[in-house]
């Protein structure tokens, strides 16, 4: 879980990213119900993954920019965090287009 103080001691552009962020998690928990319409391979995806990018989210943001990286972070989530898990080209295109609609501008926007 994300405790309140650590949520509220965040920049506004990085809790825009987190909450993302974990929607783009909750997507992929919830692809693999589907079975092979949802994905090709059952991927060990857990809270853990989250946690862990979170992590990566906050260290990162703290030296960042004024503009957001976008692209970095969609690296960060997409080849290492998440992607690492996958094993399948078209479930990593997925993966890497969720991550294109959830990390974007218009997000911050919102």
């Amino acid at each position: 879980t994300f405790d309140r103080e650590d949520y509220e001691d965040l920049e506004p552009r990085t809790r825009g990213i987190l909450f993302s962020l974990c929607f783009f998690h909750a997507i992929m928990i919830e692809r693999r119900k589907f079975g092979p319409q949802g994905v090709n391979a059952r991927y060990p995806y857990s809270f853990g993954d989250l946690t862990s990018s979170v992590a990566v989210l906050r260290n990162y943001m703290e030296t960042a920019p004024i503009k957001v990286p976008w692209e970095d972070l969609r690296y960060l989530f997409g080849e290492i965090m998440y992607g690492g898990h996958i094993t399948n080209d078209f479930d990593r295109r997925v993966c890497c287009d969720y991550l294109h609609f959830f990390m974007r501008d218009a997000v911050l926007d919102e």
